[in-house]
């Protein structure tokens, strides 16, 4: 028991035993609960479980009651409440309030925080001279710090976690232990006398001693003088250099074999991210919230950046895009690095591995891993019990941002399937997609989602994937009914379904791929009724083995049905168009066309060796190992071969990103051109054909019409023309809500024009804003299908 307020017992009283779920472990909740009792002179007590927390309340009704109706608002900014159930129990006439050790329950069900950028009053504290935390580089507080990446077993308390290695000292303890504190229950507290040490080393191993004896400050330097580091963060290690230093960027991308891929910058504050990109309202309140993520957000022009910070962000930091991915400080060593070197400039931050592979977490994996490209290694030995990337968003003209990376900040936050926690399911697994993989637990009618991991086709990013899906069933104490993966039969998480599902006797649930994309903007939605959603992307596996990726569907979390699509394209060689943009160029060639196209002298431009230039030339006249496909992204690839913007995919969406950024700049007057809208509605389902725009598009750069001008007219003809189709068919159907989704609503002018066409008809329009609309979301998807059929079987 600790600290108790004690009140006079009351004659008129009643007790409530409230059970409360959500993120309420480990930041602050229960001192928070201390302190409102104690402003409403109640008696009880407040405890953590597994499943959450519990508060017990007895006094006068009203006094109860105002509590409870209160207890919301006198949080602490990382409480979130899911949910708050309370009913009347026996008097016991308790004469205090007090905050009891957590109890263990059966089943470890409790909501796992996330991890989150360091607060204000931690960075004052380690800011001032006067206090015992000056210049500590791992201050941490309720209010802040890490969470998911240190916790090893629910409850949240310092021995189920990392930290439990570090014995606390005596002033530790005291706040710890003391409900006032604002270090109350703060499982990662620490201070320098007890706490976990940051390091500076060099690539050999060795210790160095920095000014001062100060390791962050001699990164500092050594960064300054254009050097590569190493930096140990939350969940994971960063790749630093400066960024305005070209050689020590090329040098970073040479190592890291990553040669074209954006890197995200580290600014100091958030007046340095506006002297650099343009922010809206809701994009800096994201780069200045606990989640602190990665924001893409357009460049300044030259003429619009403030004299001498152009040249801190060297264009080789993100080629062939008008975007800059920009984050601020998020932990106390990033703050004490601008704090120990004021003129240190934007830092590239970039994952610490090689390319693909997982993110490096442990000490000597990052001497041994990274040692060849960075010359130094700053980091603690405060131990990461998994790797957490940085989340990424784009920032929006008009709404809120959009998630591509869900990870640090957002992970493992839940998110309710069925509108109940007493819910009929069963708990499951999903295993998300392929590229840009997610895993996700089901339990309790909620789809509890883990982090970012990747391409699963990269061995070591296969293996962690199946590492994380032990963790993840571990940490929550799931074991599966069911597991549900992506219909696609060559996805390496398919398989592993499969094995996964027969070794263990449980049922194997597979979901179509653009099912689940409409599926996870439902449940985000909190919606069950049927909607007409438009999915578009790059490659999913239809039905009857069709490439999909361009697709209306009427979707509800259990059926869909096809009815409309883009008019597939004739891709030579499959797979391969996805990398080599010219030959989806001449696809659509082909199409607009005919076998005329394939002569066009516009494919004198697209760079073809002759014999290869003949070869699949031929494939398309005779269908000789050619896909049809008709997915979108494969249109916007073939759009910038054709406009001379990138002829190759070097990571994934280069092209359509350096389409989006030519249009940028572009002339979007083609808003009123109405030959683009050509949508044929005499098959089933539905086909949209783009010939007469890929035609105009054509005979513009035969007339060297500006780029960027063409550019801009290609995508609001899509938009068009898509926006008239979905109009289209949701006056028919008679709905009135449109959800978009998949990774090609990445695309800010291809997203925003369609929406802003189907609001201008009256309609509701759904974007997402929990997971991310690209492949990351798929787990989500999956799960609310599985949990819909199986808690329409159960009703059955």
């Amino acid at each position: 028991m600790l600290s108790p307020i004690r009140h006079p017992a009351s004659i008129e009283a009643v007790r409530y035993h409230v059970r409360v779920r959500g993120q309420v472990q480990g930041v602050g909740f229960r001192p928070a609960v201390y302190r409102w009792a104690a402003a409403q002179g109640l008696t009880g007590c407040v405890y953590n479980d597994t499943h959450g927390a519990v508060v017990e309340v007895e006094g006068p009704a009203e006094r109860v009651e105002a509590f409870l109706r209160g207890l919301a608002g006198a949080m602490p900014r990382l409480v979130r409440i899911d949910y708050l159930h309370h009913q009347a129990v026996p008097i016991r006439g308790d004469t205090a309030f007090i905050i009891t050790p957590s109890r263990d329950s059966v089943v470890a069900d409790a909501a796992v925080t996330v991890d989150t950028a360091v607060c204000d009053a931690c960075l004052h504290e380690m800011r001032s001279p006067q206090n015992r935390r000056h210049g500590h580089a791992l201050i941490n507080c309720t209010d802040c710090g890490p969470r998911f990446s240190i916790i090893d077993a629910v409850p949240y308390d310092r021995p189920n976690t990392t930290m439990r290695r570090f014995a606390m000292c005596d002033l530790c303890r005291v706040e710890y232990d003391n409900p006032a504190d604002r270090r109350f229950h703060a499982q990662p507290v620490c201070c320098p006398d007890c706490g976990p040490r940051v390091t500076l080393i060099n690539r050999d191993g060795v210790e160095v001693v920095g000014s001062e004896d100060d390791p962050p400050h001699q990164a500092a330097e050594w960064l300054r003088a254009g050097k590569i580091l190493a930096i140990k963060g939350i969940g994971g290690f960063h790749l630093a250099v400066r960024a305005g230093d070209a050689d020590a960027v090329a040098r970073l991308r040479q190592c890291k074999h990553r040669d074209a891929k954006p890197f995200a910058v580290m600014v100091r504050d958030v007046l340095a991210a506006r002297a650099l990109v343009q922010l809206t309202e809701a994009g800096e309140a994201a780069l200045q919230g606990p989640a602190a993520p990665i924001v893409l957000a357009p460049r300044l022009g030259p003429s619009s950046v403030a004299p001498g910070l152009a040249a801190e962000v060297v264009p080789e930091v993100a080629p062939g895009t008008h975007r800059l991915g920009v984050m601020l400080p998020y932990t106390p060593i990033h703050h004490r690095l601008f704090d120990a070197q004021p003129q240190l400039g934007p830092l590239v931050m970039t994952s610490g591995n090689l390319s693909d592979e997982p993110l490096v977490t442990g000490n000597d994996e990052a001497l041994n891993k990274l040692r060849d490209i960075a010359d130094g290694l700053l980091m603690h030995n405060r131990p990461i019990a998994r790797g957490v990337d940085d989340s990424v968003v784009l920032d929006l003209a008009t709404g809120p941002p959009v998630l591509l990376r869900r990870s640090r900040g957002w992970v493992p936050t839940a998110i309710a399937l069925d509108g109940g926690r007493e819910a009929a399911a069963a708990p499951g697994l999903c295993v998300g997609g392929e590229l840009k993989g997610t895993i996700a637990v089901v339990r309790r009618g909620e789809a509890v989602l883990g982090q970012h991991l990747g391409d699963l086709k990269h061995p070591a990013a296969y293996d962690n994937f199946r590492r994380s899906v032990d963790d993840m069933l571990g940490l929550f104490d799931v074991e599966p009914a069911w597991v549900a993966c992506d219909r696609h039969p060559a996805y390496l998480s398919h398989g592993f379904a499969q094995r996964w599902a027969k070794d263990h006797g449980i049922a194997l649930i597979e979901v179509q791929h653009h099912h689940a994309h409409a599926a996870a903007l439902l449940a985000e939605h909190d919606r069950h009724d049927p909607i007409l959603a438009f999915v578009a992307d790059g490659v999913g596996y239809g039905d009857g083995g069709a490439v999909w990726g361009g697709e209306v569907l009427r979707v509800d979390r259990r059926n869909y049905q096809h009815l409309a699509r883009l008019r597939p394209l004739r891709l030579p060689g499959g797979d391969a168009a996805a990398r080599d943009t010219r030959r989806c160029a001449l696809a659509l060639l082909h199409q607009a066309y005919g076998d005329a196209g394939l002569d066009h002298p516009v494919v004198d431009s697209l760079g073809f060796e002759a014999l290869e230039r003949q070869t699949l030339s031929a494939m398309v006249r005779r269908r000789i190992h050619c896909v049809d496909s008709s997915a979108l992204g494969r249109v916007f690839d073939g759009v910038a071969a054709l406009l001379g913007l990138c002829q190759t995919n070097r990571f994934e969406a280069e092209a359509p990103m350096a389409l989006e950024a030519s249009a940028f700049a572009g002339d979007h007057a083609a808003d009123t051109d109405t030959d683009a809208c050509i949508v044929s509605v005499d098959t089933t389902p539905w086909a949209i054909d783009l010939s007469p725009l890929v035609r105009r598009l054509v005979d513009g750069r035969m007339r060297c019409e500006p780029t960027p001008n063409l550019a801009a007219y290609f995508h609001t003809g899509l938009a068009r023309a898509w926006a008239t189709l979905l109009r289209q068919l949701a006056s028919d159907l008679g709905l009135n809500t449109i959800g978009l989704t998949g990774g090609v609503f990445a695309n800010e002018s291809f997203t925003l024009r369609v929406s802003h066409h189907l609001t201008d008809a009256g309609l509701t329009v759904l974007r997402h804003r929990q997971v991310p609309p690209n492949d990351g979301g798929l787990s989500l998807g999956q799960a609310a299908v599985a949990v819909a059929c199986s808690v329409g079987r159960r009703k059955d």
